[in-house]
């Protein structure tokens, strides 16, 4: 019997990544005062950094198949997903400097 492909992601798997470890400084640094101006796009540029080249092989199989609006529509999606946790990892900085204000 194999094993299932989409296995969740463990704790120590993302002690290791370097997405964990940008999204946690993004929220430090937003926690310190750091402006959205700066945090959410350098968080964004780290994130497709790491995430896009991983796109890369999957092209020319796209394009063997036929695939290509649907490769794109991936690549989209990664980019909006990273988008949305550049932005989250930059309130809940700004979350919990507040909440520690309090």
């Amino acid at each position: 019997m194999t094993e299932p492909v989409d296995k969740p992601m463990m704790f120590g798997a993302a002690l290791r990544s370097a997405e964990y470890w940008l999204l946690i400084v993004a929220a430090l640094a937003a926690g310190c005062g750091v402006s959205a101006l700066i945090t959410i796009p350098a968080t964004l540029a780290g994130l497709l950094i790491s995430s896009l080249p991983k796109y890369a092989p999957l092209h020319a199989r796209a394009k063997a198949t036929g695939a290509l609006a649907v490769f794109w529509l991936t690549v989209l999606s990664s980019i909006l997903i990273s988008t949305t946790a550049s932005v989250a990892a930059h309130v809940l900085g700004r979350f919990t400097s507040w909440l520690w204000g309090l």
